[in-house]
Protein backbone atom coordinates (compact mmCIF):
# COMPACT_ATOMS: atom_id res chain seq x y z
CA UNK A 1 0.00 0.00 0.00
CA UNK A 2 1.53 3.44 -1.35
CA UNK A 3 0.62 5.39 2.05
CA UNK A 4 2.44 8.69 0.26
CA UNK A 5 -0.44 8.33 -2.24
CA UNK A 6 -3.24 7.83 -0.15
CA UNK A 7 -2.28 11.20 2.09
CA UNK A 8 -1.48 12.99 -1.73
CA UNK A 9 -4.79 11.91 -2.93
CA UNK A 10 -7.15 12.86 0.33
CA UNK A 11 -4.71 16.27 0.23
CA UNK A 12 -6.35 16.91 -3.05
CA UNK A 13 -10.16 16.21 -2.31
CA UNK A 14 -9.54 18.79 0.18
CA UNK A 15 -8.67 21.09 -1.86
CA UNK A 16 -11.24 21.13 -4.39
CA UNK A 17 -13.59 21.17 -1.27
CA UNK A 18 -11.76 24.38 -0.40
CA UNK A 19 -12.57 25.54 -3.39
CA UNK A 20 -8.53 25.31 -4.97
CA UNK A 21 -7.63 22.87 -8.13
CA UNK A 22 -4.76 20.91 -7.36
CA UNK A 23 -2.37 19.57 -9.84
CA UNK A 24 -0.24 16.57 -8.98
CA UNK A 25 3.83 16.69 -9.97
CA UNK A 26 4.75 13.01 -9.54
CA UNK A 27 5.63 13.03 -12.53
CA UNK A 28 7.59 16.24 -12.94
CA UNK A 29 11.58 15.59 -12.39
CA UNK A 30 12.31 18.78 -10.53
CA UNK A 31 9.41 18.80 -8.54
CA UNK A 32 11.19 17.57 -5.70
CA UNK A 33 10.19 19.92 -2.64
CA UNK A 34 6.52 19.85 -3.74
CA UNK A 35 3.87 17.18 -4.61
CA UNK A 36 0.81 19.26 -5.39
CA UNK A 37 0.18 22.87 -6.90
CA UNK A 38 -2.77 24.21 -5.54
CA UNK A 39 -4.64 27.16 -7.93
CA UNK A 40 -7.46 29.11 -7.79
CA UNK A 41 -8.31 32.52 -8.94
CA UNK A 42 -6.15 34.42 -6.40
CA UNK A 43 -2.73 32.49 -6.66
CA UNK A 44 -0.71 29.51 -6.87
CA UNK A 45 0.35 27.67 -3.60
CA UNK A 46 2.96 24.81 -3.82
CA UNK A 47 2.33 21.88 -1.45
CA UNK A 48 4.86 19.21 0.38
CA UNK A 49 2.57 16.06 1.73
CA UNK A 50 3.82 13.99 4.48
CA UNK A 51 1.63 10.89 5.49
CA UNK A 52 2.17 8.59 8.52
CA UNK A 53 0.32 5.52 8.45
CA UNK A 54 -2.39 5.55 11.38
CA UNK A 55 -4.37 2.95 9.89
CA UNK A 56 -2.13 -0.02 11.39
CA UNK A 57 -0.86 0.66 15.07
CA UNK A 58 2.70 0.77 15.18
CA UNK A 59 4.86 2.83 17.66
CA UNK A 60 4.53 5.98 15.72
CA UNK A 61 0.91 5.89 14.57
CA UNK A 62 -0.36 8.31 16.49
CA UNK A 63 3.07 10.86 15.38
CA UNK A 64 3.18 12.66 12.17
CA UNK A 65 6.46 12.13 10.48
CA UNK A 66 8.48 15.32 8.68
CA UNK A 67 11.28 13.62 6.82
CA UNK A 68 14.93 12.86 8.50
CA UNK A 69 17.21 14.99 10.78
CA UNK A 70 19.73 14.51 8.47
CA UNK A 71 19.82 17.24 6.46
CA UNK A 72 19.52 19.38 8.96
CA UNK A 73 21.98 18.34 11.87
CA UNK A 74 24.75 16.65 9.75
CA UNK A 75 24.74 18.97 6.68
CA UNK A 76 23.60 22.16 7.85
CA UNK A 77 20.49 22.41 5.33
CA UNK A 78 16.98 23.34 5.92
CA UNK A 79 14.43 20.74 6.35
CA UNK A 80 12.14 21.62 3.48
CA UNK A 81 12.73 22.90 0.46
CA UNK A 82 16.87 21.66 0.60
CA UNK A 83 16.64 20.29 -2.80
CA UNK A 84 17.67 22.64 -5.76
CA UNK A 85 14.50 22.99 -7.69
CA UNK A 86 12.88 25.56 -9.30
CA UNK A 87 10.18 24.44 -7.10
CA UNK A 88 9.77 25.20 -3.65
CA UNK A 89 7.24 24.51 -1.07
CA UNK A 90 4.96 27.03 0.63
CA UNK A 91 2.72 24.99 2.73
CA UNK A 92 3.95 21.68 4.76
CA UNK A 93 0.58 19.20 4.85
CA UNK A 94 0.80 16.76 7.24
CA UNK A 95 -1.65 13.33 7.02
CA UNK A 96 -2.31 10.85 9.84
CA UNK A 97 -4.45 8.70 7.46
CA UNK A 98 -6.88 6.52 8.03
CA UNK A 99 -9.44 5.03 5.01
CA UNK A 100 -12.02 5.72 7.65
CA UNK A 101 -10.95 9.83 8.13
CA UNK A 102 -7.76 10.88 8.11
CA UNK A 103 -6.93 13.84 9.75
CA UNK A 104 -4.64 17.28 8.58
CA UNK A 105 -2.06 19.62 10.17
CA UNK A 106 -1.38 22.47 7.28
CA UNK A 107 1.28 24.39 7.69
CA UNK A 108 2.75 27.18 6.56
CA UNK A 109 6.59 26.02 5.57
CA UNK A 110 8.57 28.45 7.87
CA UNK A 111 6.33 27.62 10.61
CA UNK A 112 6.96 23.59 10.11
CA UNK A 113 10.30 24.54 9.55
CA UNK A 114 10.82 26.06 12.85
CA UNK A 115 9.06 23.17 14.52
CA UNK A 116 10.90 20.61 13.20
CA UNK A 117 14.12 21.97 13.41
CA UNK A 118 13.80 22.35 17.25
CA UNK A 119 12.63 18.78 17.80
CA UNK A 120 15.67 17.66 15.50
CA UNK A 121 17.51 19.86 18.27
CA UNK A 122 16.12 18.18 20.78
CA UNK A 123 16.44 14.78 20.29
CA UNK A 124 19.85 15.05 19.12
CA UNK A 125 20.51 16.35 22.60
CA UNK A 126 18.84 13.80 24.62
CA UNK A 127 21.72 10.84 25.39
CA UNK A 128 21.26 7.41 24.32
CA UNK A 129 21.93 4.33 25.76
CA UNK A 130 24.97 3.47 23.75
CA UNK A 131 28.69 3.75 24.94
CA UNK A 132 29.06 7.57 23.15
CA UNK A 133 26.14 8.24 24.92
CA UNK A 134 25.06 10.29 21.82
CA UNK A 135 22.80 10.16 19.02
CA UNK A 136 23.17 9.73 15.42
CA UNK A 137 22.53 12.88 13.10
CA UNK A 138 20.06 10.66 11.04
CA UNK A 139 16.45 9.87 12.86
CA UNK A 140 13.34 10.19 11.71
CA UNK A 141 11.35 13.17 12.83
CA UNK A 142 8.18 12.51 14.41
CA UNK A 143 6.07 15.23 16.07
CA UNK A 144 3.51 14.01 18.85
CA UNK A 145 -0.23 14.34 17.47
CA UNK A 146 -2.77 12.11 18.02
CA UNK A 147 -1.70 10.94 21.69
CA UNK A 148 0.97 12.08 24.14
CA UNK A 149 3.66 8.95 25.52
CA UNK A 150 5.09 8.79 28.71
CA UNK A 151 8.25 9.86 28.17
CA UNK A 152 9.62 13.21 27.54
CA UNK A 153 5.84 14.89 28.23
CA UNK A 154 6.34 18.25 28.57
CA UNK A 155 8.07 18.18 24.88
CA UNK A 156 5.52 16.24 23.37
CA UNK A 157 2.53 18.38 25.08
CA UNK A 158 4.05 21.71 23.11
CA UNK A 159 4.73 19.49 19.59
CA UNK A 160 1.15 18.28 20.01
CA UNK A 161 -0.34 22.28 21.03
CA UNK A 162 1.75 23.46 18.28
CA UNK A 163 0.10 21.19 15.93
CA UNK A 164 -3.21 21.02 16.70
CA UNK A 165 -3.34 24.84 15.91
CA UNK A 166 -2.92 23.86 12.43
CA UNK A 167 -5.24 21.25 12.28
CA UNK A 168 -8.13 21.91 9.00
CA UNK A 169 -6.36 24.99 8.92
CA UNK A 170 -6.91 24.77 4.96
CA UNK A 171 -7.30 28.96 5.26
CA UNK A 172 -3.54 29.25 5.48
CA UNK A 173 -3.47 28.24 1.43
CA UNK A 174 -4.82 31.94 1.33
CA UNK A 175 -2.25 34.00 2.96
CA UNK A 176 0.34 35.44 0.84
CA UNK A 177 3.82 33.21 -0.65
CA UNK A 178 5.94 36.05 1.19
CA UNK A 179 4.02 35.20 5.05
CA UNK A 180 3.91 31.69 4.25
CA UNK A 181 7.98 31.76 4.43
CA UNK A 182 8.43 34.42 6.84
CA UNK A 183 9.77 33.02 9.80
CA UNK A 184 8.73 35.86 11.88
CA UNK A 185 5.07 35.66 11.27
CA UNK A 186 5.09 32.11 12.49
CA UNK A 187 5.43 31.70 16.48
CA UNK A 188 5.52 28.33 18.07
CA UNK A 189 3.11 28.53 21.20
CA UNK A 190 5.49 27.73 24.62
Amino acid sequence: MNIGLLGELQVEIKLVEQGWHPLRLDSAQMASNADLLAVNKRQRISIQVKTTDASRKHSHSDFLGFGYSTAYLRDHKDIFNSKESPLIADVIVGVNYKSSGSRFVVLPVAFAEALCREHCDYWHSVPTGTESGKRSHSFPIYLCFARIPNAHVKFHERTQRNLLAFENAWRILNESIDKLHDAKRWKLAK
